[in-house]
């Protein structure tokens, strides 16, 4: 005999299963797939582009074949990519060919366990050096959250020896990309290390951590720089590097003219909060925990260690915001306060 169930737990049941098929399908994507919802749309997976009205935002740069993930290009809302192109592409007259580990965007650092996880193997490094390299192992969840312009990825790295491929450890990470009315983008990034394989041991350097390599107008010198820094303590210019800020601000104008801005803030959660900065005058904007005793001349130079034990964890917390216009210190502090409400 078949039984009937009641009318109200057969529609119960229907809408709880109409709800999982919709999150398995935001958060499933396989090679060739496309998810759309609003204004976004996520395609494929080595790399993830993310598109807004049809327009390409970002690509998130996954192949393993490369030292570590990030993204590029990084639109802003001028119309152009806000990060340098080189390494990534050749042919652009205007930028700078050094630091080939400047990657646009992306998240490293120089000492951990006797590896090196900032620079590459074209870096100019001496024979037998020990690079690391971090590995994109899969999306460990997706989201698109239309009533916000905001989607979310996450992600799941291994962090091993450049030749020998050994583990060391592993990070998760949590990009949330919200575009605002105005053309502004903002991307939070959480990114939490894992002593998965044993202690992970990071040593003091100036080399890392969240970091952006930014576009030739930017710069506060050469042939084409056109910009300024500002931070949250009210440092200009180099007085802000190696300083401890809730946030760094870059801004100046487009290769057309444009005002634009890029603002980093540090989350009061995040590791060692307020952090130091490694913002430098060619170009480099780096959010840096770990370096306190190459900044701070009054630390001792292993100020920044830590050491994460086995089975342990810490958690890094950042904003990214890129804007139109040039933004005064109040405007900032106001974001930073907003940041600082989120989860």
């Amino acid at each position: 005999m078949i039984r009937r169930l009641p009318l109200a737990l057969f529609l119960g049941l229907a809408l709880v299963a109409s709800a999982v098929a919709t999150a398995q399908a935001q958060v499933s994507i396989g090679s060739g797939s496309n998810i759309t919802s609003g204004g976004w749309t996520i395609t494929g997976t080595d790399p993830i582009e993310i598109r807004w009205g049809g327009e390409l935002v970002t690509a998130y740069q996954t192949s393993n074949d490369l030292p570590k993930p990030f993204f590029y290009p990084l639109m802003g809302p001028t119309g152009e990519n806000v990060t340098r192109h080189w390494p990534m592409e050749e042919g652009h007259e205007t930028e700078a060919t050094d630091h080939p580990h400047h990657r646009s965007l992306w998240f490293g650092l120089g000492k951990v366990n006797g590896y090196d996880f900032w620079h590459e193997p074209a870096s100019k490094k001496p024979e037998g050096y020990k690079f690391g390299k971090t590995v994109h192992t899969g999306l460990n969840g997706m989201q698109i959250k239309g009533s916000e312009n905001a989607i979310i990825l996450r992600t799941t790295d291994d962090w091993v020896t450049y030749d020998e491929g050994i583990k060391i450890c592993q990070d998760k990470r949590t990009y949330r990309l919200e575009r605002r009315d105005d053309g502004t983008l903002s991307i939070d990034a959480t990114i939490t290390i894992e002593a998965s394989d044993g202690d992970v041991e990071i040593l003091d350097d100036k080399e890392g951590a969240f970091a952006m390599r930014v576009m030739p107008t930017l710069r506060l010198e050469g042939d084409h720089a056109k910009g300024s820094i500002l931070n949250s303590e009210g440092n200009e210019g180099k007085e802000a590097w190696g300083k401890r800020a809730n946030w760094v601000a870059y801004q100046g104008v487009d290769s057309k003219g444009d005002k634009l801005g890029i603002a980093m803030f540090d989350h009061p959660t995040s590791f060692r909060h307020p952090s130091w900065w490694h913002a430098r005058h060619y170009g480099l904007f780096a959010v840096n925990p770990f370096g306190q005793g190459n900044f701070d001349k009054d630390a001792p130079k292993d100020a920044g260690n830590y050491t994460i034990k086995h089975g342990d964890s810490i958690t890094l917390k950042y904003r990214v915001l890129i804007y139109p216009g040039n933004a005064d210190a109040d405007t900032l502090n106001a974001e930073f306060a907003k940041f600082s409400e989120t989860e």
